[in-house]
């Protein structure tokens, strides 16, 4: 419960972030008072030929090479023999109380922050990693009009457009946007991380199939969540001496989140069409163990190891396999009317398109700003956890399915032992008793004639009962003896109106009726009179349980593929839930002077043919019994010469 609660507010949290951060994003396209762009600057490339990162570099820059920057001559890409570039940035008009500039975006894993003519740099940082995103806002209170920021910065070996995002304005006024650029995506990252964290303290509670689903999950939120987090440039200027491990987990999440994401969608989907989801990522998960090996070595032994070459190549031709493999599947269920493909594809979807339009806009700037693709994480996160859910609870639907068969086969069992111990009783004694009773009713007959009175009385009494106990153990016998004997093709219909005929006066008896709808050419395999016996038990304790003056027994019979399907429906007085599954049982009866070997008997029949019998009842409105026989092809009729 716990861990739901946390789950529930960790996700709440991201989608006030993701509100948050779009009402951010809208407001930059409004002027703020205070604040304005810079929109021209010099700059200058340079050659460093591997030297240690100083504020010295700047003075190699030579007087006469300076190159203009503007909104209509915008700065090339680099030079393809520098290093280092130095922007020079004019400071005129500073008419604030507290001017400050904010250096909102520049690129380089160093950089150094001055005034031209003083030799001591005002800001100045040297990475030793390989993230070259910076931001910095400085004050220029004590700054002469006219005078010249000179901002030197180390370039890293991949990036090509180095366009800078400059603002000056007051201060102050800048502070509080200042403080908190960035941190949004360290709390959407940080919240993924919390959750996949929190999810993982619940596979203690999991079963053994439920563990892998559950995991795949947690490693891909948890994947997520650092890439989310390495991408932001607060995590690196708050914490500029960790920048190291930070950037070895973002490698790690992206080597771990497309073979996490495999195992996911084969424990979803299944093996997939012609088992293309189990063959990829049997082959996925040995090019992921090399490719860490190999990441591993190039951080520790061996540097010279390319790990851009390890994060390009294996990891985008996987990738790129990945999302045709399992945008094909997500379509080809989807068609196929799978729930869960149907939520995959919506929220995939929605990130796709999010995607590539950032990767579009990339492509054509490198120096965008990739901003609304972690939001587009959140459906398709959203829709996974919905996925994994459907499953937990198709899977408890499973398991009390299971139970309740697994109940069922216990009562069957137990009433397989029962009949079985009464079949054996039956055929030891019936026969044995059965004599015996047949010998006395006859003199009892005799003595009868003779008797006059109340001692006729008495022994039509006596006469009575031992038909009873006959009838009795002319049960006995035919449960002892299920086998159908004279086993031919039945017409239903037929012997369904023969019946009617037999019990509609007992019907009238009980002021009932007794309604007949059926089908005609229902035909079944078994024993005329075993059928209308089982049959016959069946309304008689329906029109037994009819206590009322408008009481009514339908039978109704049809075909259903293949199957003769009869329900015997009455209005009687019901059955409790707790006997329902009592039906059937030796000696159990809800009639007083009843020993339950009636639907003893029907049972066994019904199973002699091959069928099935079920009960539903509700106490007050009624009983139905409905039978299922398997059907029979017609009797082919004898030729008549």
């Amino acid at each position: 419960m716990r861990s739901t609660i946390w789950l529930v507010s960790g996700i709440v949290l991201i989608i006030i972030c993701s509100v948050y951060q779009i009402q951010e994003v809208s407001d930059k396209t409004e002027p703020k008072p205070n604040i304005t762009s810079v929109k021209e600057w010099d700059y200058q490339w340079l050659n460093s030929q591997d030297e240690t990162f100083s504020s010295a570099w700047a003075a190699d820059a030579s007087p006469t090479n300076w190159q203009h920057a503007d909104k209509s001559h915008p700065m090339p890409k680099r030079d393809n023999n520098a290093d280092a570039l130095v922007l020079r940035i004019s400071l005129s008009d500073m008419e604030w109380n507290t001017p400050g500039i904010w250096l909102k975006r520049v690129y380089g894993t160093a950089v150094s922050v001055s005034i031209d003519q003083q030799p001591t740099p005002i800001y100045q940082v040297a990475r030793t990693y390989s993230y070259d995103v910076n931001y910095m806002l400085l004050p220029l209170e004590n700054t002469a009009d006219n005078n010249k920021l000179i901002v030197l910065l180390r370039l890293s070996d991949e990036r090509q457009s180095l366009e800078p995002e400059i603002i000056v304005g007051d201060y102050y006024q800048m502070l509080p946007e200042y403080e908190r650029y960035g941190l949004i995506e360290l709390i959407f990252g940080g919240s993924f991380m919390f959750i996949a964290l929190i999810m993982m303290t619940c596979l203690f509670f999991l079963k053994r199939e439920q563990i892998v689903l559950w995991m795949s999950l947690c490693l891909i939120i948890l994947c997520l969540g650092e890439i989310i987090l390495a991408y932001s440039p607060a995590l690196y200027h708050h914490f500029q001496t960790h920048g190291e491990p930070f950037l070895a987990l973002f490698d790690l999440a992206l080597f771990l989140l497309t073979p996490a994401v495999a195992v996911f969608f084969e424990n979803v989907l299944g093996q997939g069409i012609y088992g293309m989801l189990r063959k990829f990522r049997i082959a996925l998960m040995p090019v992921t163990v090399i490719v860490i090996v190999l990441w591993a070595l190039g951080k520790t032994i061996f540097p010279g190891i390319s790990i851009s070459m390890l994060q390009v190549v294996p990891l985008t031709v996987c990738v790129s396999i990945q999302i045709v493999i399992l945008t094909i599947h997500a379509i080809w269920y989807a068609w196929k009317g799978n729930r869960d493909a149907i939520l995959i594809s919506v929220g995939y979807s929605i990130f796709s398109i999010i995607s590539i339009t950032e990767i579009v806009n990339y492509f054509k700037d490198e120096t965008y700003h990739l901003i609304y693709w972690k939001w587009g994480l959140l459906p398709f996160l959203l829709s996974l956890i919905a996925v994994m859910g459907r499953q937990f609870s198709r899977n408890h639907d499973r398991l009390v399915k299971y139970s309740q068969e697994q109940e069922m086969f216990n009562r069957e069992i137990q009433r397989s032992e029962k009949m079985e111990l009464i079949s054996h009783l039956a055929a030891s004694i019936a026969h044995e008793i059965r004599n015996p009773l047949q010998v006395t009713r006859g003199f009892i007959q005799l003595v009868g004639e003779k008797a006059v009175d109340k001692d006729r009385q008495f022994l039509n009494v006596a006469v009575q009962e031992l038909d009873r106990a006959s009838s009795i153990i002319t049960e006995f016998l035919t449960f002892a003896k299920p086998e159908l004997e004279d086993v031919k093709t039945l017409n239903i219909s037929e012997e369904l109106y023969q019946i009617q005929d037999i019990l509609t006066p007992l019907a009238a008896m009980q002021s009932a009726r007794l309604d007949l709808l059926t089908e005609s050419d229902l035909f079944v395999m078994g024993s005329a009179e075993k059928f209308k016996q089982a049959i016959i038990n069946i309304i008689k304790n329906s029109l037994e349980a009819i206590a009322k003056d408008d009481g009514s027994v339908a039978v109704h019979a049809r075909n259903d593929q293949n199957t003769i399907i009869i329900r015997i429906t009455d209005n009687g007085e019901g059955i409790d839930p707790e006997k329902l599954d009592k039906l059937g049982e030796p000696y159990f009866s809800s009639k007083s002077k009843g020993t339950g070997l009636g639907l003893m008997v029907t049972f066994r029949i019904i199973e002699a043919m091959k069928g099935t019998i079920r009960f539903n009842s509700t106490k007050g409105i009624g009983t139905e019994a409905i039978i299922r026989l398997p059907a029979s092809e017609s009797p082919v009729p004898l030729k008549t010469e």
